[in-house]
C-alpha cells in the first residue's frame, strides 16, 4: 500500500512538473485524477484498473493534452496487467488499451512520435510486468522446493531417530524373551506366550523398518493390515474372541477393508493392553451397502473414575475415518470400554 501510494505521488508530481495540471483547467484535473487514482487497487483488480486508466487517458488526450507524459498511468496499469489470472486481462485487454492509446497520439504527434512512440513504450511495459511475473513463479517454485527439501530432511531426521529407539528397545525385549524362552520352569502355556512375544517382537521390528523407509521416502508407508495374524498373537496372548470379525469383512476390498482391519486390530490390541489376559472382547461387525459399522466393547479392569482414555491410535483412526465419510467414538460407558466406528465404503 505505501509503494502504490509514494507511486501514485510520483505521477501526480510528474503530471504537475509536466504542465498538464496548470493553467487552472478543473477539467483536465479532473481527468488527470481519473488516470491516477485507479492506480490504488492495481493489484486487486489490474483487469478493471487497466481499462479504466486507458479511458480516462484518451478523454485527457482528446483534450489536447498530448505530451507523452499524459499516458504514464497507463504504462503502471500495464505492467500490472500480467499477474492477473485471467488470460483476457493479460493478453487481450493489454493490446487494445495499447492501440487505443496510440490512435489518440496521432492526431497531435503522427504515427511515429505518436502513435508508434506510445506502441514501444506500452509494450515495453507489458513486457516488463510478464518478467515480473515469471521472476515470483519462479521465486515460489523455490521457496515451495526449499520448504519441501527441509520436510524431507526433518522426516529422515525422525526416521532415523525412531528406527534407533524401536531398534534397541525391539533388541532388548527379544534378547529377554529369547532368555526367558530357555528357562527350564515354563508350562507349556508360558512357552507358547514367550514364543507370541517373540514373534511379535520380530514381526514389530519388521513393521518398524519398513514404514519408516517409506517415512523417509516420503511415499504413504501404511501397509495393509494382516488381521487374522494379529488376532491369532492376540488370542495366544490371552485375548478372548467369541466372535471372528475376519469373516465378516469378506465381502469388502479396497480402503474400506484396510481401514476396517485397522481399526479392528487397534481395539483388539487395546482390549488386551490395558485389561490384560483373558479379556472377553465382544465385536460386532455389519456390514451394509454404503457403510461398515464396527462396535467393540470389553470391561473395564479399573472402573473407577479415571478411566484411561483413548490413545494416539484410536485418534489417528477417527481422523482418517473422518477423511474418508466416517466415524469413530470411544470411551467408557459404566464399567464397559466400547468403541463404535462407521467406515464408508464410498470413494
Amino acid at each position: 500500500m505505501l509503494t502504490d501510494l509514494g507511486m501514485i505521488l510520483m505521477v501526480a508530481l510528474l503530471f504537475w512538473a509536466g504542465g498538464l495540471w496548470t493553467g487552472g483547467d478543473w477539467q483536465a484535473l479532473a481527468v488527470g485524477a481519473a488516470q491516477i487514482l485507479p492506480l490504488a487497487v492495481r493489484r486487486r483488480a489490474p483487469g478493471i484498473v487497466l481499462a479504466a486508466v486507458t479511458v480516462a487517458t484518451v478523454a485527457h488526450l482528446m483534450l489536447g493534452l498530448t505530451r507523452n507524459i499524459g499516458y504514464v498511468p497507463v504504462l503502471v496499469a500495464l505492467y500490472t496487467a500480467p499477474s492477473s489470472p485471467q488470460r483476457t486481462v493479460r493478453w487481450e485487454l493489454p493490446g487494445a488499451a495499447s492501440l487505443a492509446v496510440a490512435l489518440a497520439m496521432i492526431p497531435a504527434k503522427g504515427p511515429v512520435d505518436g502513435a508508434l512512440l506510445a506502441v514501444v513504450a506500452c509494450g515495453v511495459a507489458w513486457t516488463m510486468g510478464v518478467e515480473h511475473r515469471r521472476h515470483v513463479a519462479d521465486r515460489t517454485r523455490l521457496v515451495e522446493h526449499e520448504r519441501a527439501r527441509a520436510e524431507a530432511q526433518r522426516r529422515e531426521r525422525t526416521a532415523r531417530h525412531l528406527h534407533d529407539t524401536l531398534a534397541q528397545t525391539t533388541a532388548v525385549m527379544l534378547v529377554q524373551a529369547e532368555a526367558l524362552r530357555t528357562a527350564n520352569d515354563l508350562s507349556e502355556r508360558d512357552r507358547q506366550r514367550v514364543d507370541a512375544i517373540l514373534s511379535a517382537g520380530r514381526d514389530a521390528f519388521t513393521e518398524v523398518r519398513r514404514t519408516l523407509r517409506g517415512l523417509a521416502d516420503a511415499s504413504d508407508a501404511a501397509s495393509d493390515t494382516d488381521l487374522p495374524a494379529v488376532l491369532d498373537r492376540l488370542r495366544t496372548a490371552g485375548l478372548r474372541l467369541p466372535a471372528d470379525p475376519v469373516a465378516a469383512l469378506a465381502g469388502l476390498d479396497g480402503q474400506a477393508r484396510e481401514l476396517s482391519e485397522r481399526v479392528l486390530a487397534e481395539v483388539a490390541t487395546n482390549a488386551l493392553r490395558h485389561a490384560g489376559p483373558g479379556t472377553l472382547l465382544e465385536l460386532d461387525v455389519l456390514v451394509r451397502d454404503d457403510v461398515v459399522h464396527i462396535e467393540a466393547a470389553n470391561d473395564l479392569a479399573d472402573p473407577a473414575p479415571g478411566a484411561p482414555a483413548g490413545g494416539f491410535g484410536l485418534v489417528s483412526l477417527a481422523g482418517q475415518l473422518r477423511d474418508h465419510g466416517g466415524h469413530l467414538d470411544h470411551g467408557p460407558r459404566g464399567h464397559r470400554w466400547v468403541v463404535t466406528a462407521t467406515v464408508s465404503r464410498r470413494g
